[in-house]
């Protein structure tokens, strides 16, 4: 069975980028809604356009697919970590 490595973290849209560009993750687990709905916007914007091998998995309270690549998986905040855990393998085809 994968497993799954958490590379870091980042709490806006500049580190996130900075992170992808250093680190280069396979799969992305981002609450496109935070700091606000713009941020995101951009974010998945910017990861699409310089990385789009990157899978996405979006968290949130509803899913709200307003913007958000068709491709990208979606896990409830409210999820189990296992259900996070499930999200991220799934999107990678792990």
């Amino acid at each position: 069975m994968a497993g799954v490595e958490v590379i870091g973290t980042a709490g806006d849209v500049r580190a996130a980028l900075e992170l992808v560009e250093e680190k280069h993750p396979t799969v992305m687990l981002v609450d496109p809604r935070l700091p606000d709905i713009d941020a995101g916007r951009a974010l998945l914007s910017g990861i699409s356009l310089g990385w789009p091998s990157v899978r996405l998995v979006l968290m949130g309270w509803t899913d709200e697919r307003d913007g958000v690549p068709a491709e990208a998986a979606f896990v409830s905040k409210t999820a189990l970590p296992e259900e996070f855990v499930a999200a991220t393998l799934k999107a990678c085809n792990c």
